[in-house]
């Protein structure tokens, strides 16, 4: 059974997706996506798909975030060897976003980065939990 692709866009639209990029997916995407799925997840995939492809039309959105002094050190160091279309050196937010959209662009990268990230720790996570499930 095929699923109602109007309530998926619907869904989509109301998790967030970016009705003009909805409107370009195939008919075949929107049949691919299960009517019990994580909208919230499919609608910031789409609009990160949409960035990619059409990022001149998106604004910045400020964030403050903290970074590690090294981390900042070395981002700054190569930030400032990029000169930006202005003919100034690159911001490093810029960077940062520049290495983030490289990262997200390829889904076998990303997750390639997720498993080596952050998949220790769950395992590290269990092994406690089974520890303290053996002693209990």
């Amino acid at each position: 059974m095929c699923p109602d692709i109007e309530v998926i866009k619907k869904r989509l639209i109301e998790a967030g997706a970016d009705p003009e990029a909805i409107e370009k997916l195939s008919e075949e995407t929107l049949q691919s996506i299960p009517e019990d799925s994580n909208f919230e997840l499919f609608a910031n995939i789409i609009n990160l798909h949409d960035f990619l492809e059409n990022f001149e039309k998106y604004k910045r959105k400020r964030i403050n975030i903290t970074i590690a002094e090294p981390l900042h050190n070395i981002l700054k160091f190569w930030a400032d060897r990029i000169v930006g279309s202005d003919g100034k050196p690159y911001p490093i937010s810029y960077l940062i976003e520049d290495v983030l959209v490289w990262v997200l662009k390829d889904p076998d990268r990303f997750d390639e980065f997720m498993k080596e990230t952050y998949e220790e720790e769950d395992e590290d996570e269990d092994a406690d939990e089974e520890s303290k499930e053996q002693k209990g």
